[in-house]
């Protein structure tokens, strides 16, 4: 008799399986994301996920970088031990890609049609593949914008309604400010930002480009890098000191950096660390007359292989990027959705008309140029030594011209094997 109970049990169970061969038991999905600071918005949107989805949970893993994060996936891939989705960033995208790290999507993206109605579709062609292939959902955007601090502004006789769209007028007004006081500096961009941020927000600003469109070649050592990094020497004129990032950021929250150049997504970190101490005003980065702006931000990739857990993945990405999850990224950041359908969120739309601050990306949108990764294998290491040139320019040890020239040169090298 028990013999048979257990065999009619065991009968029920496997129907029950084979009834229902998509349905994933307790499931722990890992999923990292850089940079570590943005985890109330993660978690946030995970918290959604879970309600929607009670049998999945989501284990966070961070970075304080995107290289950061991007150098650990790379480690743990080698020893069988990556996470399942992992929020890169958009430059990096190719480079996981090119390894076979990141599963391709087009099987998960043709199962479900209605993402061309979600506003998703064109950011995955646009942002999200490789050649013609998918391996990212773009999950955030963000854009290279100038903070000010109106307290500042008002002592040097400018006003917020009135703030300069020219690099003249920007340097000009950060020489004013640079003189009220000893300890307050006029001027500070994030130049060391990972993957060459810092220099492709600027060169891209003056219709530049990092590679023919072969990649045939370096390209960035025309009359627009050069333009690029003589903004780092005009800034070392206008009193930028050359701090580390998180020094900067606290400097420009406790009201001795009056403008700041960064991403966009800082804006609610900033507005809640500066509080009622002063007004934070905000615009686009000056554009030359062919200049684009950077888009960057980040992308989830499917890391793992397994097809269970894959599943689980997939209804992670796709919840991510939909217009709840984007809604509510965006009021929680400086980001951009990706996913268009979310601007029409009540909620979000409220938030754009109290606070203007928050729909300067949106007007950047028209005018855009993704982030750019080298090919090959030293793709990071070329983007470093820009970066390390460009330190050098603001530290008056080389001339624009020639820190420009070596790395051109040096990328030649790295990248061309030339």
């Amino acid at each position: 008799m028990m013999r048979r109970l257990l065999t009619v049990a065991l009968f029920s169970l496997v129907s029950i399986v084979i009834a229902k061969p998509s349905m994933v038991y307790a499931l722990e999905l890992r999923v990292s994301y850089s940079p570590a600071n943005f985890s109330p918005m993660y978690n946030a949107v995970a918290a959604e996920f879970t309600k929607a989805y009670p049998e999945i949970t989501i284990k966070f893993e961070t970075a304080k970088s995107y290289d950061e994060l991007l150098q650990s996936t790379l480690r743990a891939h080698l020893i069988n031990d990556a996470p399942d989705v992992s929020h890169q960033g958009l430059n990096y995208i190719r480079l996981l890609a090119d390894r076979g790290l990141a599963v391709p999507l087009e099987p998960f993206i043709s199962a479900g049609p209605e993402w061309s109605q979600e506003g998703v579709a064109e950011a995955i062609r646009n942002i999200g593949s490789v050649g013609d292939k998918a391996y990212a959902v773009p999950y955030s955007l963000t854009t290279p914008v100038l903070f000010y601090n109106s307290a500042l502004l008002a002592r040097a006789g400018a006003a917020p309604a009135n703030l300069p769209d020219t690099w003249d007028g920007v340097f000009d007004l950060a020489q004013k400010i640079s003189k009220l006081e000893p300890n307050v500096s006029g001027f500070y961009m994030e130049y060391n930002a990972n993957g060459a941020w810092g220099f492709e927000t600027l060169l891209f600003a003056h219709g530049g480009r990092m590679m023919t469109k072969g990649e045939d070649d370096i390209a960035f050592g025309e009359r627009q890098g050069l333009a690029a990094m003589a903004i780092l020497a005009r800034a070392a004129d206008s009193g930028m000191i050359d701090l580390s990032r998180d020094n900067a950021r606290q400097s420009f929250v406790g009201g001795k950096i009056g403008i700041y150049l960064t991403s966009s997504s800082l804006l609610a970190d900033f507005e809640q660390k500066i509080g009622q101490h002063f007004v934070l005003a905000m615009t686009p980065v000056p554009l030359a007359h062919d200049g684009k702006t950077l888009a960057a931000g980040n992308g989830m990739t499917m890391l793992t292989k397994d097809p269970a857990r894959q599943e689980a993945a997939w209804k992670y990405i796709k919840f991510a990027a939909s217009p709840r999850a984007q809604a509510i990224m965006a009021a929680m950041t400086g980001y951009t959705p990706i996913n268009t359908a979310a601007l029409s969120d009540p909620q979000l739309q409220k938030l754009y008309r109290e606070k203007p601050n928050y729909t300067v990306p949106l007007r950047q949108l028209g005018n855009l140029m993704a982030w750019y990764a080298f090919p090959g294998e030293n793709s990071t290491k070329a983007a470093a030594m820009i970066v390390d040139k460009m330190q050098l320019v603001l530290g008056r040890k080389l001339s624009a011209q020639a820190a420009l020239e070596d790395a051109a040169k040096e990328a030649r090298k790295l990248i061309l094997k030339k």
